[in-house]
């Protein structure tokens, strides 16, 4: 999974939305989780996740892999509330606009967010696997 930034302009405002982290485990690029003492770890409910630079020659596949030990880059989404981020890969297969995503224990987006932290598609796109979703850590109320 890939997550980026929607606009250029969302790290040029003075937000500065990563820390360091090491991986707890094997995993991959996007997967959601928390930070404690420097370590990462995937976690359902998470409010972080690993936003690596791809390099080299697994660059742009689904899965890029991640290793134990390995230096990441995690991006805190409580730092981007209400700001929208493009997210690519395997996505659930009932994903349409208005759906709220979360993720659950092995760190993957799945759908059935009824709280925060989650993501809530705006729009889905149509030229590659991927959605735009609004960062939405605040407590959601029954109305939205």
């Amino acid at each position: 999974m890939l997550i980026k930034f929607h606009t250029i302009g969302q790290i040029e405002k003075g937000v500065y939305p990563f820390e360091k982290a090491v991986a707890s485990a094997d995993t991959v690029n996007g997967a959601f989780g928390s930070v404690t003492s420097g370590v990462f770890s995937v976690g359902a409910d998470a409010k972080k996740a690993i936003m690596n630079a791809e390099v080299g020659d697994d660059e742009g596949i689904n899965e890029y892999k991640i290793y134990k030990g390995q230096e990441l880059r995690v991006v805190d989404f409580e730092k981007l509330d209400g700001q929208t981020m493009e997210i690519y890969g395997e996505m659930p297969s009932e994903v349409t606009v208005g759906t709220k995503l979360k993720s659950d224990a092995s760190g993957k987006l799945v759908t059935g967010a009824s709280a925060a932290p989650c993501f809530e598609v705006i729009d889905t796109i149509e030229t590659s696997a991927g959605l735009d979703g609004v960062v939405v850590t605040v407590t959601m109320t029954d109305s939205e």
